[in-house]
């Protein structure tokens, strides 16, 4: 192996270190609530994030969308939430739920006619949340169900009424590309731009 190819495999090697030793992501995926039982359009009403920190606990974000938002009145947030866990329902438990204050966890309860769930998550009337953000503790992304529910109150319908109305949806919303953090492709530029100089330099002696 001559001296330049030895040199180019250490340049790899060392960006590929580099790679390696970025911090891990949490893993994120966005479902969006497009139903109604009182809205007949179809369109976004809720957005739910659920990320994955790999250490055996998932963090939910349930945030209402912009066309609920523009109808928002006084006490205005969501009430509760249902979601189901690929049939694991039964090995969870209330100390797995870490919720916020007024806040409690049912186990198969209905949401409407958006049918049965394995856990619903519930508020009062004095503790909507918008976003509500819970955790749950022993479960990974694989044992999250697609299809989930939310009880929205106090949004202003026509006529000015306070309302309150169910979403229910599964649609899944496609990943953004994650590009490579900035300091690995400089990092990667400023190896390549040595590599042209060493070889320039042998050729000149």
């Amino acid at each position: 192996m001559n001296m330049n190819m030895r040199n180019s495999g250490i340049m790899l090697s060392a960006l590929l270190s580099l790679m390696v030793l970025t911090p891990a992501r949490a893993s994120t995926v966005d479902y969006v609530l497009d139903h109604s039982n009182s809205f007949k359009d179809v369109t976004d009403y809720l957005m739910v994030s659920i990320s994955d920190d790999n250490a055996g606990q998932l963090d939910f974000q349930v945030k209402t969308l912009e066309m609920l938002e523009d109808m928002a009145g006084g006490n205005y947030g969501i009430q509760s939430f249902g979601l189901n866990f690929m049939g694991l329902s039964a090995d969870l438990s209330i100390d797995d739920f870490l919720l916020p204050d007024g806040w409690r966890v049912q186990f198969n309860k209905g949401m409407s006619e958006a049918g049965r769930f394995d856990a619903r998550i519930m508020g009062t009337g004095r503790t909507r949340l918008d976003p509500l953000e819970f955790s749950v503790r022993g479960l990974s992304l694989d044992n999250i169900e697609a299809g989930f529910a939310a009880h929205v109150a106090g949004f202003m319908e026509t006529g000015g009424s306070p309302g309150s109305a169910f979403f229910y949806g599964d649609t899944l919303v496609p990943p953004a590309a994650i590009p490579l953090p900035a300091a690995i492709w400089l990092f990667g530029s400023g190896l390549l731009g040595l590599a042209g100089v060493a070889r320039r330099r042998r050729h000149l002696y």
